[in-house]
């Protein structure tokens, strides 16, 4: 499908699990069911919630910092991520629906779009299928999650539908129903549209989502370009964002509690970071040509640096030797300010303590089996990392870890539950 083909109703189901990291929480955890609770990776009231309870939803709790939360529920369970779990969940959904059709495609750890068959395309069919799914979930999968299902001519269509009835929601946007649909929405409702796109659209006269789908073609590919053309498509039913996006960094970030605010504790951090990293650089079979690294400072300051590489690689001890040449240029409390840390308001010009770490690797190129190196050092680099993530995945994500990272302790947990997490589920 694509804009050279017109729309058709019932082409896609999609499928959003409501609240799904806070819902599998109350699943196993029976005691939170009907309490609000909010999952964070950290547990301090610096952290921010990624994932609110339904309960804690209708309160008015979303996405935000735990202190916030609290201030509005101020009973609010907080409960650390575990990322293991969550992908143990979403398998299990990956098999009920593998039950009912092989046309289908995890967008996230908690959607799926499914393609419908023609047997499918129809009202009766496709509402009996996405009932049959969402029974099948809570029999089979767990009796505390919700889903909403949203049916269409598009994943972007199917989204919006899905989005507009939640929790448990069951809604068919046909085409015949989109001025209506779009009446009732802001901007900010439109998947894609956050608020610096709504005061561009609002800069150029579109005010609301049915404005939006008024434009024309012309106004909006010559305001807008080429992402003009691709809206005013997308508003209408045609299927323009079927692609899988090119990966173009890997990296992780993380903000460093209280107690491992120091240079030694940072550092520790960091090479835990650079470890992750390396870790889905040779999962994905990316090598890498350049790394980057961050550090903020408690007194507002931030040291940047990115330093490309002739040679490609993907091992760990590798990336950190790069990380550590960036780090011989960043000033740590007590030293001058550098020309490569923004100004701060530190009154002697010395720099705080660091807050925030983010390291990464750029310049990616899918690992085609690169040509063997003519130095041993280098081949045994890459056998090792291998063979650590072998045993890391067969008994546990810090079975075998490099002695810098000790410090570093729980520090700094897996964030990407949509992925190959490999930490232990505890209880």
């Amino acid at each position: 499908m694509g804009i050279n083909t017109e729309p058709k109703n019932y082409q896609v189901l999609f499928l959003d699990m409501n609240s799904f990291f806070a819902s599998v929480e109350q699943q196993v955890r029976p005691e939170l069911r009907g309490k609000p609770i909010g999952v964070a990776p950290y547990t301090g009231d610096s952290g921010c919630i990624i994932a609110a309870s339904i309960e804690a939803k209708r309160q008015g709790v979303k996405i935000c910092r735990i202190g916030e939360a609290k201030k509005i529920i101020p009973s609010m369970t907080i409960l650390e991520a575990r990322p293991a779990l969550y992908m143990l969940y979403h398998k299990e959904i990956r098999k009920v629906i593998e039950k009912f059709t092989p046309y289908y495609r995890a967008m996230s750890i908690d959607e799926f779009a499914i393609c419908l068959t023609p047997l499918d395309q129809n009202y009766n069919n496709s509402i009996k299928l996405a009932r049959k799914i969402k029974q099948t979930i809570k029999s089979e999968v767990g009796d505390y999650l919700n889903c909403s299902v949203g049916i269409s001519t598009s994943k972007f269509l199917a989204k919006m539908a899905a989005s507009s009835q939640k929790p448990d929601g069951l809604v068919v946007l046909n085409l015949g129903q989109l001025e209506n649909f779009y009446a009732k929405l802001k901007l900010t409702d439109l998947t894609g549209v956050n608020f610096r796109t709504e005061a561009r659209l609002n800069f150029i006269g579109i005010k609301s989502p049915l404005d939006f789908y008024n434009c024309n073609l012309s106004y909006l590919s010559t305001t807008l370009k080429h992402a003009g053309k691709n809206w005013y498509y997308r508003l209408r039913g045609y299927e323009v964002d079927d692609f899988i996006s090119k990966t173009k960094t890997i990296g992780h970030s993380h903000v460093l509690e209280p107690a491992l605010r120091d240079k030694n504790s940072a550092l520790s951090v960091l090479h835990k970071l650079v470890f992750k990293a390396g870790y889905r650089l040779r999962q994905e079979n990316y090598l890498a040509g350049g790394v980057y690294l961050t550090i903020g400072f408690s007194d507002r300051t931030t040291f940047s640096q990115s330093q490309k590489s002739v040679d490609f690689f993907s091992d760990n001890m590798t990336f950190w030797q790069k990380i550590e040449l960036i780090l011989k240029k960043c000033p740590w409390p007590g030293q001058p300010v550098s020309p490569s840390v923004s100004a701060g308001p530190s009154p002697d010009g010395s720099q705080g303590g660091p807050i925030y770490l983010a390291v990464g690797a750029f310049n990616l190129k899918k690992n085609k089996g690169e040509q063997i190196s003519i130095f041993a050092e280098i081949e045994k680099r890459k056998k090792l990392a291998t063979a650590l993530d072998h045993i890391n995945d067969d008994f546990g994500a810090d079975t075998v870890i490099s002695a810098s990272m000790m410090q570093a302790g729980d520090s700094a947990p897996d964030r990407i539950p949509f992925g190959r997490p490999r930490y232990d589920i505890l209880h």
